[in-house]
């Protein structure tokens, strides 16, 4: 099982009439190509790939699990409507409340926390395995770590594991999410930074993980 989450500063507004406009905001495109990247195959889904979003100023988290996945389209509409319908459902979650996951749609679910503390005792609970944070910039990261790159001869895909992808340029020293990522003692870093954008980023790993079946 492979594992990808993204950490993104805050949620972006939109509605369906914005889609229907096609005034979907620039950054929403970006997620649903990781969507797509994340699952979408020629003529099926990837089953045993998830993707978690967490919207660090919100403290509000949503899984895509993709053996329990409907309704999800190749295209972006469907998609940025999926994602739409889940985030809008995160207004009504109190964390005093709510404990557990609350259903979107099949396969996706929407959570809120107390913090980012509360979130990552939760993410490693459900989340068995390796953890890997992929970095950009290589230099903001303490010196001691091992920073490897990924390539042919790389096996991560033996049991469940997580990419830690952030949605902005890992120098960005205000993020304390980032900042408890690299504070476990587990966590492996690989560098990805002559990869842009963060969709071929998930695409590449992809590409890694099929070489190996």
């Amino acid at each position: 099982m492979v594992n990808f989450l993204l950490l993104i500063e805050e949620i972006i507004q939109y509605n369906k009439e914005n889609i229907d406009k096609g005034l979907t905001p620039q950054k929403i495109y970006e997620l649903c190509s990781c969507i797509r990247e994340t699952f979408c195959l020629s003529y099926s889904i990837r089953k045993d790939n998830n993707l978690f979003l967490y919207f660090q100023k919100e403290y509000i988290f949503v899984s895509f699990i993709g053996e329990e996945l409907r309704y999800l389209g190749p295209d972006e509409r469907s998609q940025a409507l999926l994602l739409e319908k889940a985030l809008k459902k995160s207004k009504g979650i109190d964390p005093n409340l709510e404990e557990g996951r609350k259903l979107s749609t099949p396969g996706i679910y929407i959570s809120r926390f107390f913090d980012h503390i509360s979130f990552l005792g939760y993410f490693k609970s459900i989340v068995r395995g390796t953890f890997y944070l992929i970095t950009d910039k290589d230099e903001y990261f303490r010196k001691e770590r091992v920073i490897n790159t990924f390539n042919l001869t790389f096996e991560p895909f033996l049991d469940d594991i997580a990419f830690i992808l952030p949605a902005y340029e890992n120098s960005n020293n205000d993020s304390k999410i980032l900042n408890l990522f690299q504070e476990m003692k587990n966590i492996k870093f690989f560098s990805l930074s002559k990869i842009k954008q963060i969709e071929n980023k998930i695409l590449y790993l992809n590409y890694l993980k099929d070489l190996q079946k």
